[in-house]
This record gives structure tokens, sequence and C-alpha cells, in this order.
């Protein structure tokens, strides 16, 4: 095996390894504040429905209000029925009680309404506030896990990056710039596998000569189309070196 090729292929790994490690990093607030979003969306339901319920009940208070005040009314034209004089004033008020009472029991039917669903909402509310709990607890066990993920997510980061500087020691300055040089310019990714003549990043042949010189695995190669260094996976020692890095 080439050593310097070797290193390459190692830093390649780290930085594919890193790059996979960063995106969960950039998912993790995603998914807390997805997490947010659905239990915002059932604590807007339950406070939407507890509205409605406190409306009725306001509702029907102020309809118990309006009987009471009617009820006083209605007293008080009783005891003008000794002041009457005449037919005409007697027949208009007990036409004035009797709309009275009529009144009475509209707004009595209506609060009887009121009562039976604000007693339907008040069920409702009690079974949403349990389940309201209950996702709330499942919210903060799934925040607390997905930081302890983050947490071991960026301990890796640091671990990688540590064994990236150690690696990035043993590369020659030019071979290492020109991984550096392609890594900028293709997001990362300098170094490429090939498989059955394949360059597995381009995803063109290469020629018949440079894959048995790949073969060989005596030289550093590069592919002659995106002239990223190349190597063949295939080969034991290379699965080796993925097979050190797998835990991370």
């Amino acid at each position: 095996m080439q050593e310097q090729l070797k290193y390459l292929v190692e830093l390649q790994i780290l930085e594919n390894k890193k790059a996979q490690l960063l995106r969960k990093r950039e998912e993790t607030p995603l998914k807390i504040a997805a997490l947010d979003k659905e239990f915002a969306a059932l604590e807007s339901e339950y406070l939407l429905k507890k509205t409605e319920h406190d409306h009725a009940v306001q509702l029907r208070r102020s309809e118990e209000k309006e009987i009471a005040d009617l009820e006083a009314r209605i007293r008080r034209s009783r005891q003008k029925e000794h002041e009457v004089k005449t037919n005409r004033e007697y027949h208009a008020l007990l036409k004035e009680i009797q709309d009275l009472q009529d009144e009475i029991r509209a707004r009595e039917d209506h609060v009887l309404e009121l009562m039976e669903k604000s007693e339907t909402l008040s069920k409702e509310l009690k079974s949403m506030a349990q389940e309201l709990d209950k996702r709330r607890k499942a919210l903060e066990e799934q925040k607390a896990a997905l930081q302890r993920e983050g947490d071991q997510v960026e301990e890796k980061i640091a671990r990688l990056e540590q064994l990236q500087a150690q690696v990035r020691e043993k590369l020659v300055p030019l071979i290492f710039n020109k991984w550096n040089t392609l890594s900028q310019r293709y997001k990362g990714v300098a170094v490429a596998p090939v498989s059955q003549g394949v360059c597995q990043m381009c995803h063109l042949n290469i020629p018949p000569q440079r894959f048995i010189e790949l073969l060989r695995d005596q030289d550093i190669l590069t592919c002659p189309h995106c002239h990223r260094f190349i190597y063949c996976p295939e080969n034991e020692a290379y699965r080796a070196i993925h097979e050190n890095f797998k835990d991370f």
C-alpha cells in the first residue's frame, strides 16, 4: 500500500464521517422545532376549546342574570295590579307579564343548552388536559434524548477532528494542499473509491491501464475525469481502514 494514499483514504473517511455528523447536528434543532410545533398545535386546540367553554359559562351567567332581572320586573308588575283602574290597563299589564314570562322561558331553554354545552366541553377539556400533560412529558423526554444525542454528536465531531489533525500531519504538504483544493472544489470529497473500473464519484470509467495500476496499489493515482485521488475499496488494507472507523 502506498502510505500517503493510505493517509488520504483515512482523511477522506474521517471527512465523510464528520459530514454525516454535521448533517445530524443540523437536524437536531429541526427535530426539536417539529416536536414543539406539534405540541403547540395540540395546546392551541386545547386553548380554543377552553375559550369556547369559558364563553359558554359566561353567557350562561349573563342569561341567568337577565332571567333574574325579568323575574324582578314581573314582581314589580304584579305589585301594580291593585293600582290598575281600567280593564284596558289590566289587560296591558297581563300582556306585559306574559311577555316577560315567555322571554324567561326562552332564556331558561338557552341556559339549559349552555349548561349541556359547557358540561360536554368540560369533559372534553379534562380528557384533552390529560393528553396534553402526557404529551408534554413525552416532549420533554424526547427533547432531552435529542439533546443527549446532540452532545454525543459533538463529542464524535471533536474526536474526528483530532484524528484528522493527526492524519494531516503525516501527509506531505504538496499532497495535502492538493487534497484541500479538491475538497473545497467537490464539497469535502477529494478521494473517490473505484469499483469495477468506475469512479464512484463522477461515475466515469477509468482507463484500463490506469485501473491496472490502481489494483497494484503502488502509486497515488487520480481520476482522469474529476481529478480526485482514487483507490480500490476492495483492497483488504482499505477495507480494514473503513472497519477501523465504523463506530463513528
